[in-house]
């Protein structure tokens, strides 16, 4: 079924550790899957390059609104984010949709976060963006 991209979110761990919680204000997320290939072509290969699979990774990002005095005890703030990519913290995630029903599904894993950015131009609500690379394997999850 397709859905509305508005229902697609990021939940991350707080910094206090517990269950993810969606991140503040988010606007956009996206998640990148990718696999390597090892270039296995030798001399009896027919002129034709042949690949064996490597290593799987996978990548997530996502931009909202900055909120420097939150009150909504229930998201992840972006000073959560900034303390534990400073104390070098892997954080848990899922990436999922906001109201799951059976047959749905989600991905879940850990990861580092590699960047926070916090910007605001001139006559603009200010924004913030966040990366995270994976780290150990991503599981897809079935809603029953």
């Amino acid at each position: 079924m397709i859905f509305n991209g508005t229902d697609l979110i990021l939940k991350v761990s707080p910094t206090s550790g517990g269950t993810e919680a969606k991140l503040m204000h988010s606007q956009n997320v996206s998640i990148s899957i990718s696999a390597d290939t090892i270039d296995i072509t030798d001399k009896d290969s027919a002129g034709f390059r042949t690949l064996i699979g490597g290593t799987k990774s996978f990548s997530l990002s996502a931009d909202g609104l900055m909120d420097f005095n939150p009150t909504d005890a229930t998201v992840t703030e972006v000073d959560e984010l900034t303390n534990q990519m400073l104390a070098r913290t892997a954080v848990s995630f899922d990436f999922t949709l906001a109201t799951t029903a059976s047959g749905d599904y989600f991905y879940t894993g850990s990861g580092f976060i590699t960047s926070v950015e916090i910007s605001g131009g001139t006559e603009d609500a200010p924004s913030y963006s966040v990366s995270i690379e994976g780290s150990g394997a991503l599981t897809t999850t079935a809603v029953a």
